[in-house]
């Protein structure tokens, strides 16, 4: 910690924060420096305030590998009779980036992100890689432990429901989502409602790599997503 921020008094977002760490992940922090900077998005650089070392991508990085060997641990102790082969897959399907976008806004960590409206990446994604970086944080400030325990005692039990998780279907969704995490490649879920369509139907586009894969539109959100995870799974030859 520097020796200057011995004596600097929070401000009312650094009090905000402090709290919002207290009760939705049960730490105490010491530095939220790390904190604020885990909830900084990319976008925000070249505005003069921030560079590149003061966004979340750092931080995204060592909170993804953090996140996986606390997740694998814990499906191991929990699942004692699976295989390494169902345990893979239900690790992909928690660790994927909609379910950690899902996991972020349950936890109200996308009313805290520092994001400029109209970047290229969708709330879902930027929501998704943040929580990441705040696990990230939690570990630079706190260690190993206690980022263990706060994944484990609060993501995994108050906003993901594991058994939910296992039971999923193997659909096309979840087989996309599940390959993509197998093969360590980017993807995205783009979903928005169709311009001019009387019907009120719903467009779904996912990108792979950062490029466009695949494209359906249906009456609803999930149905659009699954169609455009049908189309995706057919062009890469996915059982």
């Amino acid at each position: 910690m520097l020796f200057s921020n011995l004596f600097r008094k929070p401000n009312s977002q650094q009090k905000k924060l402090k709290s919002y760490l207290q009760e939705h992940w049960g730490v105490v922090p010491k530095e939220l420096e790390w904190y604020e900077k885990a909830l900084r998005h990319k976008s925000v650089v070249g505005s003069g305030k921030f560079c590149h070392n003061d966004c979340n991508e750092r931080l995204e990085l060592l909170g993804d590998a953090v996140l996986d060997t606390v997740v694998t641990e814990y499906l191991f102790m929990r699942f004692p009779d699976a295989n390494e082969g169902l345990l893979t897959k239900i690790r992909a399907r928690i660790v994927n980036r909609q379910m950690l976008g899902d996991v972020g806004k349950k936890a109200g960590l996308n009313n805290l992100i520092e994001a400029r409206i109209g970047t290229e990446d969708s709330m879902d994604k930027i929501t998704g890689n943040a929580l990441e970086a705040w696990l990230g944080a939690i570990y630079l400030d706190r260690g190993f432990e206690t980022t263990k325990k706060s994944i484990c005692d609060k993501m995994l039990k108050d906003y993901l429901d594991i058994d939910d998780v296992v039971k999923q279907s193997s659909d096309f969704k979840s087989q996309l989502i599940e390959w993509a995490q197998q093969q360590k490649i980017s993807f995205d879920f783009r979903t928005y409602a169709s311009e001019g369509s009387v019907s009120s139907n719903f467009v779904c586009e996912i990108h792979i790599n950062g490029e466009m894969h695949s494209i359906a539109e249906d009456r609803s959100k999930k149905l659009a997503e699954k169609q455009a995870a049908k189309l995706s799974c057919q062009k890469l030859g996915i059982e």
